[in-house]
């Protein structure tokens, strides 16, 4: 009889610790819904002179990323984001937030140039922008679905291949 005990306890355990770790799967699948958020509306000059606000981008995907021209990691990401754009900008616009306050006109104008970067260019003069949305790493990526709810926040480069992963399917819902 004694045989039974330690194996029945240690099966008893086992199912207990799988039942567990199902319910705690659930649980963080409903957190993380429950984390997106509305992203705060902001409105910034472009190179071009123009204002754009975020809320009228509403009803597309959004990628807003903070860069600056000095930035090397952004260097390396800028060919991402713009071969990732000529791919799909019919579905998702790209808002390059360029940390203006650190950088000048001119500077931002050569990267854009350089990179040939064909999305739009907004200036954070003030950094009142990058400093709402916490972007105090650069780069700092911020993806919104089409509702405008921050589904993504992600510091440091991203290459095209993980951008897709993880546009793909707020682009197909």
């Amino acid at each position: 009889m004694k045989k039974w005990v330690i194996p029945l306890l240690l099966l008893t355990a086992i199912v207990y610790l799988i039942l567990e770790f199902m319910d705690t799967s659930q649980k963080a699948e409903s957190i993380e819904k429950a984390r997106t958020m509305q992203a705060t509306d902001f409105s910034l000059p472009t190179l071009n002179g123009e204002e754009r606000t975020l809320s009228s981008e509403k009803g597309k995907v959004v990628i807003i990323n903070f860069w600056a021209s000095w930035c090397k990691p952004c260097k390396i990401e800028a060919p991402h984001l713009q071969a990732f754009y000529d791919k799909h900008q019919e579905e998702v616009e790209i808002l390059g937030v360029n940390l203006t306050k650190k950088d000048s006109k001119a500077d931002v104008q050569q990267f854009v140039d350089h990179f040939g970067i064909t999305f739009s260019i907004l200036l954070d003069q003030t950094g009142d922008v990058s400093t709402m949305y916490g972007a105090f790493t650069i780069p700092t990526t911020i993806i919104l679905n089409r509702n405008g709810e921050i589904v993504h926040e992600i510091a440091g480069p991203l290459d095209t291949d993980y951008l897709e992963k993880l546009i793909q399917p707020i682009i197909e819902s």
